[in-house]
């Protein structure tokens, strides 16, 4: 059997990229992991409690999270880590931790990414990524215990 690769370098570039202050993230790192036709997928509850994705390639992503994090100090740190390899595709759960500071406002919290890889041109590509954010009643997976 071949040995899993480490996707940890991949995913730290990806949270290095975002942990940023306003108008300094890294958008060419984050390009350099990314797939050209990637898609991106948040997902969370909206304020009146309905549930939604928000489906974006990366140029879509880049402008999102520059409108959402114009004025917001942003750090997202993995916790924890665990990937399955099949052929030229993997996937990865990245468990992180982020703060959002803004000049009126401080969040911490905690949510998990699910990467979808594949083995492209001599590399590891992210050819998708859906995530979600922690909240009552939606705490995150043990990984390991599946």
């Amino acid at each position: 059997m071949t040995p899993v690769p480490d996707f940890r370098e991949l995913t730290h570039a990806l949270y290095r990229a975002l942990s940023a202050a306003p108008g300094e993230r890294d958008w060419a790192a984050v390009r350099r992991v990314y797939h050209p036709e990637a898609r991106l997928v948040r997902t969370g509850l909206n304020p009146d409690g309905t549930r939604f994705a928000t489906v974006m390639n990366l140029d879509a992503y880049v402008e999102n999270v520059e409108a959402l994090l114009k004025n917001v100090h942003f750090t997202e740190a993995e916790i924890g880590h665990e990937a399955e390899v099949f052929g030229n595709v993997a996937r990865v759960t990245s468990l992180y931790a982020f703060t959002w500071v803004s000049p009126t406002n401080r969040r911490e919290g905690r949510g998990v990414n699910y990467l979808t890889l594949i083995f492209e041109g001599g590399r590891w590509q992210v050819m998708s990524i859906v995530w979600d954010s922690e909240r009552p009643g939606n705490t995150l997976p043990e990984l390991g215990k599946r």
